[in-house]
């Protein structure tokens, strides 16, 4: 406990002498589940999301490398599928683990909005380095982040900070539902709406958010819909302090009937349950705690930013 202050001290110290520092710094005191990187009001009728060029991860260990874009997919991510080490998706059956950095910016990501546009700027990363974000203590993120803002001002220079989306589904009758993950899955018995890492394209145009939600909705919900601007919206973005994990969240009306949630099996959540009033969002987001029930359930960093969008707005 000790050494967790010691480095937090250190962190904030760092985080207080860049541009929007404070942020980050208070979301790290004050242990916060998550941090909104892009508020529903800087979003507000964006209907779509361009991209542009960004950078990859700093190296963890050795000397410093080139992180631009296409020299990252060249000389550390590419070798690493020859060899075996990652897979592209390109066989049947294998995992592309390939994924999407939000990069640029001081403490948030780039970003920028241009009339009904977001733009975003994005680099390569790897699942395996995700994977390590979200192993860490939040002692050795603290220590990776001193050394991020001792190298390059950046706290998160050597993180993946992979990029997600998460959608939250509204029913026919104005009610959400949220599922705790399965155990075969990332962040098991956490509870979560409807979520997944965003698809890798080399070809930056071809990332498209949308598309990836649209999937989501479909695998994790079975709610096939063709998503557009007269049935989604995005609210935002949030992240989590200490994992550098950042998603781009939607809510989606999906006219689906509540029955539609009356299942046993679905294939990323062990049940979803009704979430019908602003009462009932309350105590989840700040208790943690679901109708009906008394065990206390941790809320997965997005889903949190979620719940409090249906406070503020939809309850």
């Amino acid at each position: 406990m000790r050494d967790d202050l010691q480095y937090l001290d250190a962190v904030v110290t760092q985080l207080m002498l860049i541009p929007q520092g404070e942020k980050l710094a208070k979301a790290l005191i004050n242990n916060q589940n998550f941090i909104d990187w892009v508020t529903p009001q800087q979003v507000e009728n964006v209907t779509q999301i361009q991209i542009k060029t960004g950078y990859g991860p700093q190296n963890l260990e050795g000397e410093p490398i080139d992180t631009d874009f296409y020299t990252y997919l060249k000389q550390v991510i590419n070798p690493q599928i020859r060899n075996g080490i990652i897979t592209d998706g390109s066989n049947q059956n294998d995992y592309d683990d390939r994924k999407i950095r939000w990069s640029g910016g001081d403490m948030a990501g780039y970003w920028q909005r241009e009339e009904q546009s977001l733009i975003l700027e994005v680099g390569p990363t790897t699942y395996p380095r995700y994977h390590q974000d979200c192993s860490r203590s939040k002692l050795e993120a603290l220590k990776l982040m001193l050394k991020g803002l001792q190298t390059a001002q950046d706290p998160f220079v050597y993180f993946a900070r992979a990029l997600a989306v998460t959608v939250i589904p509204i029913t026919a009758q104005g009610t959400v539902y949220i599922g705790e993950r399965a155990g075969h899955i990332d962040r098991p018995g956490l509870l979560n709406f409807v979520a997944g890492l965003a698809t890798f394209n080399q070809q930056i145009e071809q990332i498209n958010f949308y598309q990836d939600a649209q999937r989501e909705l479909n695998e994790e919900a079975r709610i096939d819909l063709r998503l557009d601007e007269s049935n989604t919206r995005l609210i935002g973005m949030a992240g989590d302090p200490f994992t550098s994990e950042t998603d781009l969240v939607f809510v989606v009306n999906t006219n689906i009937d509540e029955n539609h949630f009356n299942c046993d099996h679905w294939s990323e959540h062990l049940n979803f349950v009704r979430l019908s009033n602003k009462t009932e969002v309350e105590n989840l987001l700040y208790e943690g705690i679901l109708p009906g029930k008394k065990d206390k359930k941790e809320v997965v960093y997005a889903s949190g930013f979620g719940l409090k969008y249906l406070i503020d707005d939809h309850f």
